[in-house]
């Protein structure tokens, strides 16, 4: 969430802000982490993310204490996790059968 509707990063421009968050918070180590975009939406300001487990508290804990994009406040709202990627395709309570 960008709250003054300022300029939105660009996919690139995300993943960077994904990398320099997980450094900020947890070294060189954390900037190593194998993070994949795998979809993103500029107009929404939304993303799939896929990391390896181990490395789920530490993304998820980076990108929950980063407050500033390029001097803005920002904030980041998980919306769902799955261990499966398949589970993130749909929303099994709005399905509708014949």
């Amino acid at each position: 969430e960008l709250p003054d509707g300022g300029a939105r990063p660009s996919a690139a421009q995300f993943k960077q802000l994904v990398v320099s968050a997980l450094r900020e918070l947890h070294g060189e180590v954390g900037a190593a982490l194998p993070v994949d975009v795998l979809t993103y939406e500029e107009k929404t300001l939304s993303a799939i993310l896929r990391v390896v487990s181990s490395g789920f508290v530490k993304l998820w804990s980076a990108l929950t204490l980063l407050g500033f994009y390029q001097n803005r406040r920002c904030a980041f709202r998980v919306l769902q996790t799955s261990p499966f990627l398949l589970a993130l395709s749909g929303n099994s309570r709005e399905l509708v059968l014949d």
